[in-house]
């Protein structure tokens, strides 16, 4: 991050990176993402399945053979979305605002359009903690937090939202409260229900984003979607790729590197789970370990164990 860049994430609590994806990298995420969605049309989809399509942001089991581990994630799709652990345009950022040892928490895709639109939703802001009425609320355990300190960026939660489509401020899209990620007070009760077009008080920024940008932010900084223009004929296509410092976690569920191929070491690194000591020696024998575990767990079931 240049000086800039560090002067304005500091101040507002997010940055636009332009072209954070190539012409040729949309392209191919875009048609994986078309062909999901054209196979899940023989599904019958509820609104919210129809916006959140795929990804790993999880706090629950959708049915008793879910994996404990490893929820269904955009790592799954395979290939592009797999160069998106650590793509070089990003890294640096991650680095700066995290530190070297940090985690890819978890992971998700958004869809909006005049068909699939909610209301807004500001949530996050307040230190850490967006308060007693917050959507992620108290529970949070404070880990969303953001600080300055001794040349340092210290972050519990920071996001990447890759945009696939060009979207103005005038579709909809991504807002939040400039800012937000220090204040030291709950967002007021008024600016908290979900609020339509009409509602949005002016000190919200709607950013405004290309195809190939990539929003990242600090969760501290109270944000959330806004509603969906009717009018607009232009869809958002959203990744959302979640990291955290090595020693914090939000989802309940971790990766497990044997599910997906291709992995390099490094990325191996960033999926492994929370701990203090990061992709140290010592924690990356007993994740192998419980890896194995899990693999022998696996191909007993597999062969109708009923002792298992």
């Amino acid at each position: 991050m240049n000086e800039e860049e560090k002067y304005l994430f500091d101040l507002r609590g997010y940055l636009v990176v332009k072209n954070a994806l190539t012409e040729k990298q949309v392209r191919r995420l875009s048609k994986i993402v078309d062909d999901k969605i054209e196979r899940s049309k023989e599904e019958n989809f509820t609104p919210d399945k129809k916006r959140n399509p795929g990804g790993s942001d999880r706090t629950r089991f959708d049915n008793a053979d879910d994996m404990a581990w490893s929820s269904p994630a955009l790592l799954d799709w395979g290939g592009p979305f797999i160069d998106l652990i650590d793509i070089p345009t990003i890294t640096p950022y991650l680095e700066t605002l995290l530190g070297v040892n940090y985690r890819l928490d978890h992971d998700y895709m958004l869809i909006a359009n005049k068909e699939i639109s909610r209301p807004l939703s500001l949530h996050g802001g307040g230190q850490g903690a967006g308060g007693r009425k917050d959507l992620v609320g108290p529970t949070d355990g404070g880990q969303c937090f953001y600080r300055f300190s001794n040349g340092r960026f210290f972050n519990g939660l920071i996001a990447v939202a890759f945009e696939l489509n060009t979207v103005s401020p005038e579709d909809g899209g991504f807002a939040c409260i400039p800012g937000s990620h220090k204040s030291n007070f709950e967002l007021p009760e008024k600016w908290r229900p979900r609020l339509t077009s009409s509602d949005i008080p002016d000190f919200v920024d709607r950013v405004s984003v290309s195809s190939g940008d990539a929003i990242i932010f600090t969760e501290a900084c109270q944000h959330g979607t806004l509603p969906w223009n009717k009018k607009s004929e232009r869809e958002r296509r959203t990744l959302f790729y979640k990291y955290c410092p090595h020693a914090v976690a939000w989802s309940p569920c971790y990766y497990n590197s044997d599910h997906y191929e291709g992995l390099t070491e490094n990325q191996k690194n960033i999926l492994m789970p929370p701990s203090a000591f990061g992709p140290d020696s010592r924690t990356s024998l007993i994740w192998k370990k419980a890896q194995a575990e899990q693999a022998e767990l696996i191909r007993l079931r597999s062969r109708g164990n009923s002792q298992v």
